[in-house]
C-alpha cells in the first residue's frame, strides 16, 4: 500500500509541476526561492520519515483498539473525515497561538505560491504536529490505512491548492463547494490578518463553512506575513526561536 501511496503521490505533483507552466496564474519569480522551498521540503521529508509517520503509526497499532470490532469498510470514512477534522483545528491553532504561529509563519513568509510553497515548512512545525495528532490517532483508535491514505491525500491536495494554477473561474467556484482550490487556498496567503486567518481546510472546505472561517475574494498575486519579507534559509530556520 505504501509503495501505490508513494507513486501516486508522485504522478500527482509532477501533474501540478506540468499543468501550472502550461497555465500559470501568475509570472514566475526568481530561482533562489525556488531553492529555498525544496531545501526546507526535503528537511520536512525527513523530519516525516524519522518522526511524524513512526509516531503515526506506533499510536494507530498499539492504540486501545476499542473499535476493534467495527467492520473496516465502516470505519475507514469516519477516520479520513476525523483526520481532516484534526488538521483543520491544527492548522487554525498554528494562527491563533503565538508559540505555534513563530513555526507556522515560516510557510506564510513565501511571497510566490506555486506547487513547491506546499514543502516549505520549518521542521518544527512538522515534528509538533506529530506529536499532537500522536495523541489525536491514539484516542480515536484510527486505523493505519486511514493514515497513510490521508497523508498521501493531503500531500496530493497541498500540491494542487498551492499551485501557479489558473483554473477556469466557474470550474473553480463549483470545485471549491467541496475541495479546497487554488483560488480559494490563495485566499489564505494574502498579508492581511483577516485573510490569512480564513481558508484553513486541507482537503475539503467543509469544516471552513462549519465554523465561519470560509472567506471569499479575489486576490493578486501579492502574498506573504503583513508587514515582513521573505527572508533567507538560514534565517528561516531560526526565525521560531527569535
Amino acid at each position: 500500500m505504501e509503495t501505490g501511496l508513494t507513486i501516486g503521490v508522485g504522478i500527482a505533483l509532477a501533474v501540478w509541476l506540468f499543468w501550472e507552466r502550461l497555465s500559470p496564474a501568475h509570472r514566475r519569480p526568481s530561482r533562489p526561492r525556488l531553492i529555498k522551498n525544496v531545501a526546507l521540503g526535503m528537511l520536512g521529508v525527513l523530519t516525516t520519515m524519522a518522526i511524524v509517520t513512526p509516531v503515526s503509526l506506533a499510536a494507530a497499532e498499539f492504540g486501545p483498539a476499542w473499535r476493534e470490532e467495527t467492520p473496516f469498510w465502516l470505519r475507514f470514512l469516519p477516520d479520513l473525515i476525523a483526520l481532516e477534522f484534526f488538521i483543520y483545528w491544527w492548522h487554525r491553532a498554528n494562527h491563533e497561538l503565538p508559540v505555534l504561529w513563530r513555526f507556522h509563519r515560516v510557510h506564510h513568509y513565501d511571497e510566490f505560491l506555486d506547487v513547491t510553497s506546499a514543502l516549505r515548512f520549518h521542521p518544527g512545525e512538522v515534528a509538533l504536529s506529530a506529536a499532537v495528532r500522536g495523541f489525536f490517532v491514539l484516542a480515536l483508535d484510527i486505523s493505519v490505512e486511514a493514515i497513510l491514505l490521508f497523508d498521501a491525500l493531503v500531500i496530493i491536495s497541498a500540491g494542487f491548492h498551492h499551485a501557479n494554477l489558473q483554473l477556469p473561474k466557474a470550474v473553480d467556484e463549483t470545485m471549491r463547494r467541496a475541495v479546497v482550490t487554488p483560488r480559494h487556498h490563495r485566499v489564505h496567503h494574502v498579508p492581511r490578518r483577516e485573510a490569512t486567518d480564513s481558508n484553513y481546510g486541507t482537503l475539503t472546505t467543509l469544516f471552513d463553512r462549519l465554523f465561519g472561517s470560509f472567506r471569499r475574494e479575489e486576490t493578486e498575486g501579492q502574498y506573504g506575513v503583513e508587514g515582513q519579507s521573505d527572508k533567507g534559509l538560514g534565517a528561516l530556520a531560526a526565525d521560531p526561536f527569535r
